[in-house]
């Protein structure tokens, strides 16, 4: 592979130590097609392994394992909803059919993203229309695109305007962005060394609360299930989902239901936190500080967690409080004008897959195993911090490389990397977890369960 010498390279830069003769990538240069060069951005994300080999060289005392990522298969799993199959036919569609791109009276683009029920219903409210794509058309060409974006955001809807990548780096939110890095591993406090057990898997036995929803969190649960983790996702029955993204990122976890607004769930979620190793959370920047789970609340109920905030647009700066989700970070920062960039239509062209969602969860992933890491060795609780907007600053970085003429993934490439699991749902076809980590693969030990199907419990098998 042309470039694999450049991940390599990046991959030492991001986990900072010299990886050459521990990290191999295979498979071909670009498999994206995309003006960004996301093929290299999805191989240099997933070797997250990394982190993993660093856990388990922690973990044996042994030097770092050798780490193999192969392209095709990166490719593959930053896509994996798209791939899901249930009993043999394609999942439903995560999109709801008036969330997208409109034309607006000053001929510019503004992204609706409308795909729980509550967004969507406040659009149509404050446009007065109908749940019909047309209607909403109609409404927002009289509307300057500036004006809509302001008012959509001051009522906690989830929209923003298409904006160049020129404009973008002007933006107070992209200056605030710029000065954070792309993983922020902190110390918390300075509680005792946490030495874990010797294993051939990296995180078996260790215990992990995942918060989150939709992709960038839950790929980063699943991940730890992949390298052995005992993942306990906990939702609430008020809270929406998104069906086939609950299937696709669930492989691995056990599934509870904890509403931490009752009394009682928020002191079971206490006495779950006083055993767990890792907390992860997408919420809002400080939104469950106001419900006594912020990190520093954290770490004084469980010295020596590690916990993991994953943001929209950061955790500083004038956006640091919107919901966002990777779509309309990418419409935001200029990455979809740009992939309309020379094309004879003018509509605004996303990235091929949800790359900052999957590359964010997986950047996670290395940093709490890397916290993990440290834990054992220097103790001390810590705290991980990852948004959308500045992984997507780190693609961007990358520069443009047309691959815009590579054919998408046909099934056949799909195979090698595919895998079928029984369940609730039905046979499930799937993208088995990519890379190996001392010539081991990451695999999953459960299917993905239905919702509050699990007690909020820890497994009792290890």
């Amino acid at each position: 592979m042309g470039r694999a010498t450049e991940i390599v390279d990046r991959v030492g830069s991001l986990v900072g130590e010299d990886v050459t003769d521990r990290l191999t990538v295979t498979g071909p240069a670009d498999v994206l097609p995309s003006v960004y060069e996301v093929t290299t951005f999805a191989a240099t994300t997933v070797a997250a392994a990394v982190g993993a080999g660093r856990l388990l060289s922690a973990r044996t005392g042994e030097g770092p394992p050798p780490v193999v990522v192969d392209t095709r298969h990166a490719a593959a799993a930053f896509g994996s909803e798209r791939h899901l199959r249930l009993d043999g036919r394609p999942a439903a569609s995560v999109w709801e059919p008036i969330s997208g791109y409109y034309q607006t009276s000053d001929d510019r683009w503004i992204q609706l993203h409308c795909n729980f029920s509550h967004h969507r219903d406040g659009v149509l409210d404050l446009l007065g229309v109908p749940n019909e794509r047309d209607a909403v058309a109609r409404v927002i060409r009289r509307i300057d695109a500036a004006s809509l974006e302001t008012e959509l955001q001051a009522m906690g809807l989830c929209a923003t305007m298409a904006r160049t990548e020129a404009e973008w780096s002007c933006h107070p939110q992209a200056k605030a962005t710029a000065t954070q890095p792309v993983l922020a591993v902190e110390r918390l406090d300075d509680s005792a060394p946490q030495p874990l057990a010797p294993t051939e898997t990296p995180a078996a036995g260790v215990r992990v609360l995942d918060l989150t929803r939709v992709i960038a969190g839950p790929v980063t649960g699943r991940t730890l299930a992949a390298y052995g983790a005992d993942v306990l996702r906990v939702g609430a029955a008020h809270l929406p989902e998104v069906q086939t993204l609950l299937v696709d990122t669930g492989f691995g976890k056990r599934n509870t239901f904890l509403n931490l607004r009752v009394a009682a769930d928020a002191r079971r979620l206490r006495e779950l936190i006083a055993s767990a190793d890792v907390l992860i959370q997408a919420y809002r920047p400080r939104a469950l500080d106001r419900l006594g789970f912020g990190p520093a609340a954290v770490a004084r109920l469980r010295p020596g967690i590690v916990y993991a905030t994953i943001s929209a647009y950061g955790h500083t700066g004038p956006w640091s409080g919107l919901r966002g989700f990777d779509s309309l970070v990418q419409t935001a920062s200029g990455m979809v004008l740009a992939g309309a960039a020379g094309r004879d239509e003018p509509d605004p062209v996303p990235l091929p897959v949800q790359a900052l969602d999957h590359g964010t969860g997986y950047l996670t992933a290395y940093g709490i195993l890397d916290a993990l890491a440290r834990r054992a060795r220097e103790g001390g609780s810590w705290h991980v911090r990852v948004s959308l907007a500045r992984t997507g600053r780190m693609l961007t970085d990358l520069g443009h490389h047309d691959t815009r003429a590579v054919p998408p993934l046909a099934a056949a490439d799909l195979e090698p990397y595919q895998d079928t699991y029984m369940s609730e749902f039905g046979e499930l076809t799937y993208i088995r977890p990519p890379g190996t980590v001392a010539g081991v693969a990451p695999r999953w030990t459960r299917p993905p369960a239905r919702l509050g199907t699990s007690a909020p419990t820890w497994s009792l098998r290890p």
